[in-house]
């Protein structure tokens, strides 16, 4: 019985829906209330197309977010890779520096000079040498003094075919004959195991010495070719009962930093 009921309620609704339609469209009855029924529909549809309307919305900034984090990541991966080709410039920059340096050094040097790599340091604490990419292949024999663009680095004291094994001045076992530049002062210069810190041995109270004073290669022992540059003066104290001076020195060579070396060829005479 209901679903009679139904089916007559379905056909009376189509019929006045119909007769609705025909109605508006041959007499206009709807136009003086259509603006009204407008206004009551709009919020219905705000309602029903406000869902797409938030998925869209999501979706363009769900895109733009995905698209500015991957503007992103390629702007950092090329910041760092402009940051590396900045710190090679720079790199090669210094060296060009150093290089420049030593060539100027190397025109200083009255006597024939072989230009080395350093190419490793002694891991041992207690010995400072540097390993040199120049052998006996290359003209290098023990004793022949080294020096960087600043000053007197050491003397080799091994040598293979390709390489070469170099004592620094500030090793402990160490000693440079050394005058005072401004003077002529003589004396020795030790290594203190320190490679900022050098010792000038047997200096009397009343010998003319100071601070910034810079010490050359004195040219005895024939060790060190005449009037190199080793270090330049940083204290001097005096302590009440003690027979000589304090001196401490600081090398003006970049021990422990230096990549570029001097080798320098001494007559076969003093070779010998």
């Amino acid at each position: 019985m209901s679903g009679k009921v139904s089916s007559t309620r379905f056909v009376i609704l189509v019929f006045v829906s119909l007769a609705m339609i025909i109605g508006d469209l041959q007499f206009k009855v709807f136009s003086p209330i259509r603006p009204y029924l407008t206004w009551l529909v709009t919020p219905i549809q705000v309602v029903v197309s406000a869902p797409q309307k938030m998925i869209s919305w999501a979706e363009m900034h769900l895109d733009s977010r995905e698209d500015l984090v991957a503007q992103n990541q390629a702007l950092n991966q090329e910041l760092l890779l402009l940051r590396g080709q900045l710190q090679r410039f720079e790199a090669l920059k210094a060296e060009n520096v150093r290089l420049r340096e030593l060539l100027d050094a190397s025109q200083r040097v009255d006597e024939k000079v072989v230009m080395g790599e350093v190419i490793g340091f002694d891991q041992n604490a207690y010995s400072h040498k540097i390993l040199i990419d120049k052998g006996f292949s290359n003209g290098a024999y023990v004793g022949q003094p080294v020096l960087d663009a600043t000053g007197v680095l050491g003397q080799v004291v091994e040598t293979s075919a390709y390489t070469s094994r170099v004592l620094l001045i500030a090793d402990a076992s160490h000693f440079v004959p050394v005058q005072l530049a401004r003077t002529g002062f003589r004396s020795v210069l030790r290594g203190t195991g320190d490679m900022k810190r050098m010792e000038l041995m047997s200096v009397p109270h009343t010998a003319d010495i100071k601070k910034g004073d810079i010490l050359t290669t004195s040219g005895l022992a024939d060790r060190f070719p005449l009037g190199y540059p080793v270090g330049v003066v940083r204290a001097v104290r005096h302590i009440s009962g003690k027979p000589y001076a304090d001196v401490d020195v600081v090398p003006l060579a970049q021990l422990g930093r230096s990549r570029h070396v001097m080798l320098i060829e001494k007559n076969e005479e003093a070779q010998q």
